[in-house]
């Protein structure tokens, strides 16, 4: 089998960064390779001399101190990542990556993620694999652009560091279309599931250890993230619209807000939570509402009812190409679907063979592309 080397982006604080890198790690050895998850620094130097924010004194401290439970939330994932991943050496920059020697690596790995969204890299091409050996294969495992286009000044960048990979997979039909339309490359892209997914809900259950969470009441589990496309205030209507059909609490995993700024709805603030807790919170729900690509991969995974709120335009479909696939259009909720139009339910038995049959077809993709000229 294989030695791999994985980059992907992890470094920051959000639960489905850090565990889409760990399922992958965690897939790729159960298939018999043994995975390094390369050790990258991002950002770094280069992206804060492009314009990116470096992180302030004042939230140094606070994460030093653990002031305020973001803070608490992103020393729990640091800890989690030092105690999961099978990490190589620290590398600063791509200029460090390009002097290593990769001679005992068989294969190259970049996904999933948003790790070729030009917003994020900045022109930085060590997600494009750029620093691997000419002699190296590199594969993509269900990496995303998060957009329908990318900008004219930077294709024939993508289309040079594209060209040299062996096979691409990538998570949204978006990503299809970049790469034949906007790229023009000679290559059959395929959309593969997200890492998260290619571990069953039994799986997860059995990969991470229990948390001391107790479940007391019906609960809505909001997992608000507000980067990519703004969901408020429909969000809150959607929340009221729920709480009205029943008496649930409203648990925030992410996206906390108190309750004078969300329209008066009241929230158990659970942002400092553990991976474990993270599992037992999606685990548990009896509804889960969600703005977030892996808040939606999780709810389908665990067979919770659920809402995912998407933009409006079609310019990111992260959660769309998801949901279709498996055959739960009835829970993509663009925003301003007048909420009593909204459906939670479904068919969990149903929906849990489409889930299976994509995990199946997922797998044996990446068993074949990294098996590929192995010995």
């Amino acid at each position: 089998m294989a030695k791999i080397g994985l980059i992907t982006i992890y470094h920051v604080p959000n639960y489905g960064s850090v565990l889409q890198a760990f399922a992958t790690q965690i897939l790729l050895e159960k298939l018999g390779h043994e995975c390094r998850i390369i050790n990258y620094k991002y950002p770094n130097e280069y992206h804060f001399s492009k314009g990116r924010a470096r992180q302030s004194l004042k939230n140094r401290i606070g994460r030093l101190l653990g002031l305020k439970p973001q803070h608490r939330k992103a020393n729990k994932l640091d800890l989690f990542k030092k105690r999961h991943f099978n990490f190589t050496k620290l590398y600063s920059h791509l200029n460090e990556l390009k002097k290593e020697d990769w001679s005992e690596y068989d294969l190259f790995a970049v996904g999933s993620d948003q790790v070729w969204k030009s917003k994020y890299t900045l022109g930085d091409t060590t997600f494009l694999l750029s620093f691997v050996p000419a002699d190296k294969r590199r594969i993509s495992i269900a990496s995303s652009f998060a957009t329908n286009s990318i900008p004219e000044e930077i294709r024939e960048t993508y289309r040079k560091e594209l060209e040299k990979f062996s096979a691409i997979s990538v998570r949204e039909n978006n990503g299809i279309d970049i790469i034949k339309n906007d790229l023009g490359l000679n290559r059959e892209p395929v959309v593969v599931l997200d890492p998260t997914l290619l571990l069953s809900k039994d799986e997860w259950l059995q990969t991470i250890p229990r948390s001391t969470f107790v479940k007391k009441k019906k609960y809505i589990l909001l997992y608000m993230l507000t980067y990519a496309f703004e969901p408020r205030p429909y969000i809150y209507e959607v929340l009221k619209h729920l709480q009205k059909q029943d008496d649930y609490d409203i648990v925030a995993l992410e996206g906390y807000t108190p309750a004078e700024e969300a329209g008066g709805i009241e929230m158990t603030d659970k942002t400092d939570s553990s991976i474990p807790e993270f599992i037992d919170l999606f685990a548990n729900a009896d509804i889960v509402v969600t703005s977030s690509f892996h808040g939606t991969a999780f709810a389908v995974n665990f067979g919770i009812p659920l809402v995912s709120i998407v933009p409006g335009d079609k310019g990111d479909d992260r959660q769309s190409t998801l949901l279709k696939n498996i055959g739960l259009d009835g829970c993509i909720t663009p925003i301003g679907k007048e909420p009593q139009k909204i459906t939670t339910s479904y068919n969990h038995k149903a929906i849990e063979q489409k889930l299976q049959f994509a995990r199946e077809n997922s797998i044996e993709w990446i068993a074949t592309n990294t098996n590929s000229g192995n010995n």
